[in-house]
């Protein structure tokens, strides 16, 4: 009698996840086999919390894989123990000072135990060595820190979103300045005449500057003020004298003003009294014509034949004491 067709698929699945499983466990055990083989070196490490980490995770040491967790277990305090066995091949770069913290292959990847640090002259790994605890910054921590930053970014562009809206609704000076045409035209005016004092200043200390190089050119007004006391004090001399001079001047002023207010001095009579001064004018005429008749007499006589060896003999005199001179 021939077995049913379903019998014969049950026989054949069943055959076939045994000999599935066999070759798992082959794999599995010549893993364990090239594991016993290569040698290791044992030492612990305490942490505070573990994070997920178990039994066969990798150890890294500069991006190296150099060994694997053996077990893990509790320890009074509440703290984990983490027995590491590292390649005995990797411990001449691995010094007893190193640290060891658990981390993650990648942002999401396995938890491993990463060793860093370490000082080259401190002495190599050994068997028993129990190492140092670095700090350990979880998953949980970043997304914390990412949640945070999330938060302020979002302060952030509320507060942008305010500021812009203000800006084009044409608030406060900048908005405004945006908006407004002729705060905006004001400012261009403001600018260009800040850059105006700007060219008169600079023309300004040039003319500063080509004084002060005058100073120094020697025979000038400027410098022999500056350098020459002699100058200096000829020059505060004659200011004296001018004041001086005006004092008297102002003095003389005051007193034919005052002269003048009294109608009894001369000055006063000749200011105020119109007959005087007819008087002085008419004797000054008289003066002037007796002057010009004088003068027809002299010329008369000149030509007088009883004066005439007279003036010839000065004109001679004079002229021969001219030529003596030159």
């Amino acid at each position: 009698m021939n077995p049913s067709p379903n019998r014969q698929a049950a026989v054949v699945g069943l055959f076939t996840a045994a000999a599935i499983a066999i070759l798992a466990g082959a794999v599995l055990t010549i893993g364990d086999i090239n594991d016993s083989f290569t040698r290791k070196v044992t030492v612990t490490a305490v942490f505070d919390e573990v994070s997920g980490l178990k039994k066969g995770d990798n150890i890294w040491f500069s991006g190296v894989k150099v060994g694997t967790v053996k077990s893990m277990r509790f320890q009074e305090d509440s703290k984990v123990e983490v027995v590491l066995r590292v390649d005995r091949e990797a411990t001449p770069f691995i010094h007893k000072d190193v640290l060891a913290k658990v981390g993650s292959d990648g942002l999401i990847g396995n938890r491993i135990v990463v060793l860093y640090a370490g000082t080259p002259t401190a002495p190599t790994l050994e068997d028993g060595d129990v190492l140092s605890i670095g700090k350990t910054v979880s998953t949980e921590e970043i997304m914390a820190t990412l949640q945070e930053n999330n938060k302020n970014l979002l302060g952030i562009t509320s507060d942008l979103k305010v500021v812009s809206g203000k800006l084009a609704a044409g608030e406060g000076t900048i908005g405004k300045l945006l908006t407004d045409e002729s705060l905006y035209a004001s400012v261009n005016d403001t600018a260009a005449t800040l850059n105006g004092a700007s060219d008169n200043a600079k023309t300004m200390t040039s003319s500063l500057s080509t004084f002060a190089s005058k100073l120094n050119e020697k025979g000038s007004l400027p410098n022999d003020l500056v350098t020459d006391k002699t100058t200096y004090a000829s020059l505060t001399a004659t200011v004296s004298e001018l004041h001086e001079t005006g004092a008297r001047a102002s003095e003389l002023v005051g007193t034919l003003a005052a002269g003048a207010a009294n109608p009894n001095s001369p000055v006063g009579a000749m200011m105020g009294d119109g007959a005087a001064g007819g008087d002085l004018k008419q004797t000054l005429e008289n003066l002037n014509r007796g002057t010009v008749l004088l003068n027809e007499d002299l010329e008369a006589a000149q030509h007088n034949f009883l004066l005439r060896g007279f003036f010839k003999k000065r004109d001679k005199e004079a002229a021969q004491k001219a030529k003596d001179d030159k």
